[in-house]
């Protein structure tokens, strides 16, 4: 790294937790592909206020897809570059990759769809229209959205091939990314794994680290990634192959430190979190356990949030209710042992730790936050009882279910997470 640049940045600490390398035959079998999903301009963009349009592109967004496949098990990961994709679209995203593989492969709920939480991205809930009675969805937008990310599944199955896996964690303490409700309580772990082939060329990379893309600011009119743009710039260039950004837990409130807002800030750090998850897989593990276990489950959350209540009602959200509630979902899966969780939001820290704990503190884990859905910010209850003592809790809690959401995703996982070794199967629905 260099070094004047890092701490102009304010990288303070990297921990690495490495072992011994493990020679391995390939045994897996991995495909990946890359689509691109970049709104027209005219579109509405999402995060901060209503009725901002883009003007341009500074640069593309991506849907992002890796298949994942051992022993007669496969699951697929697909990200996209967007404030967060709903429920609903997941399932027709799912769908329609089922129906072009003609039920080959993958079932749908192995089809994980999680979302990087940019602000400079296309408006695919309907809360940032030309005023609170519209939407700022464009349904043309999003069939195309459906479609390019379902045939990125599509083509990452059509380029299986063997491949081995290593994976590589760290702590990452960064001075640029700050919880500005909970001062202090962060999950500062990043977790890296990449398949490479024979040659030893990466067929793809994933990387989950949480922290709000939200370098740009309201006053920005170009389509943009933010600073996960750099970080893909970064990786592309560096490792090749196809590389996903896997956001983690945002929730209540973990932002980067914004300075002028200026793409070249975005960029900067987008490098450094790349530089940073490079230096993870000069020391990460080759991985001898080509075993995939999964499990998924479904569960309501009760709407409490009045403001979308009345969006619904107008339409401006598209959201069925039942009992009074939003249904949504959670996954746990091992991939060679490295154990990974969906969250259907922004979740505070906590939850990310607190899901790490109930699977065991694994050597290698991840928590894809806005993983099957983007249900807003899942917060402690406290943030609702006691919202004094927890700075920003009069927004957080207006773009919240509720103060259930957070118990009821814990009560969730606890169903699914298994109680027995990584890499055996777990139980709950959609096994």
């Amino acid at each position: 790294m260099q070094m004047n640049r890092t701490a102009r940045l304010g990288f303070v600490v990297l921990l690495l937790l490495s072992v011994p390398a493990i020679a391995v035959s390939a045994e897996f079998s991995v495909g990946a592909a890359v689509g691109i999903v970049t709104p027209p301009a005219g579109s509405y963009l999402a995060g901060y206020g209503r009725d901002r349009r883009a003007e341009s592109r500074h640069d593309d967004l991506y849907a992002r897809a890796v298949v994942i496949q051992a022993q007669h098990e496969a699951v697929a990961i697909v990200v996209i570059d967007c404030i967060g994709l709903l429920y609903p679209d997941v399932q027709r995203i799912r769908a329609r990759a089922v129906a072009l593989l003609d039920g080959e492969v993958l079932a749908p709920e192995r089809i994980i769809v999680t979302s990087t939480h940019t602000h400079a991205g296309p408006d695919v809930a309907g809360l940032w229209g030309g005023h609170i009675f519209s939407s700022g969805r464009d349904e043309a937008y999003i069939d195309h959205l459906v479609e390019t990310a379902a045939q990125q599944i599509v083509q990452a199955v059509a380029a299986l091939q063997p491949a081995l896996m290593k994976a590589g964690s760290a702590t990452a303490v960064f001075s640029w990314v700050e919880n500005r409700s909970e001062p202090g309580l962060l999950d500062n772990r990043i977790s890296v794994v990449q398949f490479v082939d024979d040659a030893g060329n990466s067929i793809a990379t994933l990387t989950n680290y949480p922290c709000h893309p939200t370098v740009l600011g309201p006053d920005n009119h170009q389509v943009s990634a933010d600073y996960v743009g750099g970080f893909y710039q970064f990786m592309d260039s560096s490792l090749g192959g196809v590389n996903l950004f896997l956001q983690g837990a945002i929730g209540g409130w973990v932002q980067p430190l914004q300075g002028d807002r200026s793409f070249a800030l975005a960029r900067e750090y987008g490098e450094l979190l790349g530089e940073v998850s490079s230096a993870v897989l000069l020391e990460a593990e080759r991985i001898a356990q080509p075993a995939i276990s999964f499990a998924s489950t479904t569960f309501d959350i009760p709407l409490r949030n009045f403001g979308f209540r009345l969006l619904m009602f107008i339409g401006v959200l598209d959201r069925q209710m039942f009992d009074g509630g939003l249904r949504t979902e959670v996954a746990w899966f091992s991939v060679g042992g490295v154990q990974i969780a969906t969250h259907p939001g922004e979740t505070s820290p906590a939850y990310s730790i607190a899901t790490r704990n109930l699977m065991g503190n694994p050597r290698h884990s991840m928590v894809l936050g806005l993983g099957l859905d983007a249900l807003g910010y899942i917060l402690k209850p406290e943030f609702f009882t006691d919202p004094e003592s927890y700075p920003h809790a009069d927004y957080l809690t207006t773009v919240s279910v509720g103060p259930a959401a957070a118990p009821r995703l814990m009560q969730a996982l606890q169903t699914i997470v298994p109680q027995t070794q990584p890499g055996q199967s777990g139980t709950g629905a959609g096994r």
